[in-house]
């Protein structure tokens, strides 16, 4: 199984690319450099070998007037351009200019390098027996060689020397004085060369009386030509010289690198215009050392002085420092540097470097590093694991829930691992794998041993290399598996369902049959009832009215007055019959919608007290208190009888249900602007929760102790409510077993929009 795919460039690829190419390009300029530097010093030898390859008589002249050889001397600056022997008067130079010993040997002196320095060499002059050519030297120091080229080394009495002349790191003595080859760095010095001269020509014998007679002539001609020529050769190098310089320094300004040169001796730095310009120094080629460290930050000085003193053991210099610039912000240098010529007991004295500004490379990182620091907060406050991997397959950058998604030992997750290695081991933590639900590309599914599923998704960057991300789905796992099986339940209830219906279906049919014969029944039996009104009331009339005549004996004693109390009780069973039946009636006519309301404007103050005065007599027989608060509140709009009947049924129960001594309290009150409120209290038996419901249904009643010893059919409560109902109004009821019971019921002020339409109906 392969975790990971393909691989992603590294991020710091980049940088490690810009430091080659830097280190490249300073390679490159201190090829250049020292190539410029050769430059003009080949030129001169060139020119100083031509001039000596004189004729036959020159030769001679110089043979009658030097017989231990003849030499020539060429120089950039203040020119000596040939002498043979001890040196005339004429040929003394001022100070700085090459001087030649009387001894027929040639020191020679340049003009200073620094404080304190001198080029010097020491070249003795051989016999002329050679007819091979002209040996060059160019010396700095009894012991360094800084170039030359060689036409006969046994001239010199040098045998075994490289076809090529001396080879690096090659020392010879040579009459007290050791010679060694090495390089020139442009501004050391304006000595060009030293030519000996051990030349002859084929017929020798033909030309020695020649030579001797025109010797101090030629000589003088030989002098004269050779200052001319080397004239006009000179100013052409100096041409070439500057040339090459505007283009050296070009080179050194476009790649933004000052070059230095630093004599750990004197102390003395040699400095190009830009890194003057880069220590914040003046263009004068040249500075102190302790000028250059006053420019260096002071926490910085230490690290440079260190660094100096390892040059100078060990021959490479490398550091990095501050340095302040006209804004008095910190520009950053790095400077880099070799020793120059053999070390000595004491070390190497001389430093050649370059140095550039880093003080942009510096920010960019700076700003690099900010941004992978965000980076990584971000992709460590993800809670999906996260790696990086370059085209090679190293990692690069991963989170901590990468590690904990596969249980990762510490350690192995780490820069620079290889995506294989990674795969290896998470192969061992996987226990399945599958292609992402979807067919998402690139998408796959895992399920590890522990229990766990991952979704793994990979995509490959432009550079070639990968980014997997992995989210824990096992949460969506466990549900779809709870899907599943609830899928599975839900198909084996709708089979079972599939049945019932099929079943219900035919009950269905039978019920609808049935409900349809009840209802026609029930809506007969309102209609008869509804029609039966008249015939009802009007015999009960009757005998309620000659009940009430015997019992108040309105024609006369009835003799005994047994007879008397049986009129009452006639009497008081026919009110109570015929109060049973209008219930009855009112509510058959309710629910055959024959029940119609005759709004009127009423006083709700006045029904309530007068339903107080009708009830009066039952409350104190009763042994209870009535008490009324009724403030004035304005009229409404309501059927005036159905509404005294509410307030009549309410206190009916009230007294009905209240023992002995109990109190009933009956309160108005206006509920907003556009309703008011009517509440019978009292301290009754109380009602169970549960049966609360129940009330307000028709022929429903409570059973208790009590409701045995009271009449009545439970029509009460279910027509009061019916009645509140069509006016618009709503009935509430709240009651505690013990402690009483609270009825109360709102109202309109004006009559709802459905209660005209259906009393116009």
């Amino acid at each position: 199984m392969l975790l990971f795919a393909r691989e992603v460039a590294r991020p710091g690829q980049e940088a490690d690319a810009l430091r080659m190419g830097a280190v490249d390009r300073e390679a490159r300029l201190l090829a250049l450099e020292t190539e410029t530097r050769i430059a003009p010093v080949e030129a001169a030898i060139r020119a100083a070998t031509a001039e000596a390859r004189s004729p036959a008589e020159t030769v001679r002249q110089a043979r009658a007037a030097a017989p231990d050889g003849a030499f020539a001397v060429v120089s950039a600056g203040d020119v000596v351009a040939a002498s043979a022997g001890a040196p005339p008067a004429a040929f003394v130079p001022a100070p700085g200019r090459p001087l030649l010993a009387a001894d027929g040997k040639a020191l020679l002196v340049s003009r200073p390098m620094a404080a304190g320095s001198r080029l010097v060499g020491r070249v003795p002059l051989p016999s002329l027996r050679t007819t091979d050519g002209v040996d060059l030297w160019l010396l700095s120091g009894p012991d360094t060689l800084l170039a030359g080229e060689s036409g006969d080394a046994a001239a010199l009495g040098l045998n075994a020397l490289p076809a090529d002349g001396l080879g690096n790191g090659a020392t010879l003595t040579l009459a007290g004085g050791t010679l060694r080859r090495t390089t020139v760095a442009v501004g050391e010095s304006d000595l060009i060369a030293v030519a000996t001269t051990p030349v002859s020509v084929g017929a020798g014998a033909l030309l020695d009386d020649a030579v001797v007679l025109t010797a101090p002539f030629a000589i003088g001609v030989l002098v004269l030509l050779l200052a001319l020529l080397q004239q006009r050769k000179q100013a052409g190098i100096s041409r070439e010289w500057a040339a090459s310089e505007r283009r050296f320094r070009g080179a050194v300004e476009a790649a933004r690198c000052g070059v230095w040169d630093w004599d750990l001796e004197s102390g003395q730095i040699l400095l190009s215009d830009y890194m003057a310009d880069l220590m914040g120094l003046e263009r004068t080629g040249a500075t102190t050392a302790e000028a250059m460290m006053e420019r260096i930050h002071p926490h910085y000085r230490d690290a440079v002085n260190h660094a100096l003193r390892q040059a100078e053991t060990f021959g490479a210099f490398e550091v990095s420092f501050p340095v302040p610039d006209a804004q008095g912000r910190a520009r950053w240098i790095d400077a880099r540097g070799q020793a120059r010529g053999e070390r000595s007991e004491a070390g190497f004295t001389s430093i050649l470097g370059i140095a550039l500004d880093t003080t942009e490379a510096r920010r960019a990182k700076a700003h690099a590093q900010a941004a992978e620091g965000r980076l990584r907060d971000g992709i460590e406050s993800v809670s999906d694991a996260f790696v990086l991997f370059d085209r090679n397959g190293r990692l690069i950058l991963s989170n901590q829930a990468f590690q904990d998604a596969f249980s990762f030992e510490p350690g192995v997750v780490r820069k620079g691992v290889l995506k294989t290695d990674l795969n290896r081991i998470a192969a061992l933590a996987i226990k399945s794998e599958q292609p992402a639900a979807g067919g998402r590309a690139g998408a796959r599914e895992v399920e590890l041993h522990d229990g766990r599923w991952l979704q793994l998704v990979e995509r490959f960057t432009s550079e070639g290399g990968s980014v997997v991300s992995a989210a824990d789905i096992t949460a969506i796992k466990q549900k779809e598996t709870e899907r599943q099986r609830a899928t599975e339940r839900l198909h084996a209830t709708i089979t079972e369902l599939e049945d019932r219906e099929e079943k219900l279906s035919l009950l269905a049919r039978k019920y609808e049959i049935a409900m349809t014969r009840a209802e026609a029944a029930n809506q007969a039996k309102s209609e008869f009832l509804a029609n039966m009104s008249h015939e009802l009331r009007t015999p009960l009339n009757a005998i309620n009215g000659f009940s009430e005549i015997m019992a108040g004996e309105m024609f006369g004693p009835l003799g005994d007055a047994r007879y008397r109390g049986y009129a009452a009780d006639i009497l008081k069973s026919g009110q109570h019959l015929l109060s049973l039946i209008n219930d009855i009636l009112d509510m058959a006519k309710i629910e055959a919608g024959k029940l119609t309301l005759h709004y009127e404007a009423v006083s709700l103050k006045e029904i309530v007290e007068d339903a107080a005065r009708l009830m009066r007599g039952r409350v104190e027989e009763s042994g209870l208190k009535l008490l009324v608060d009724a403030p004035d509140l304005p009229t409404i709009e309501a059927d005036h009888r159905g509404l005294k009947q509410v307030v009549l049924n309410l206190l009916s129960n009230a007294v009905k249900f209240t023992p002995e001594g109990g109190d009933i309290v009956v309160a108005l009150s206006r509920e907003d602007d556009d309703r008011v409120r009517v509440a019978v209290t009292d301290t009754g038996i109380g009602i169970a929760a549960e049966d609360l419901g129940r009330l307000a249904r028709p022929f429903e009643q409570v059973e208790g102790q009590h409701s045995k010893t009271t009449q009545g059919t439970g029509l009460g409560l279910a027509l009061t409510k019916s009645l509140i109902e069509l006016h618009g109004g709503t009935l509430t009821l709240e009651s505690e077993p013990g402690r009483g019971t609270t009825v109360s019921f709102d109202l309109p002020i004006r009559r709802p929009a459905h209660a005209a339409e259906r009393q116009a109906a």
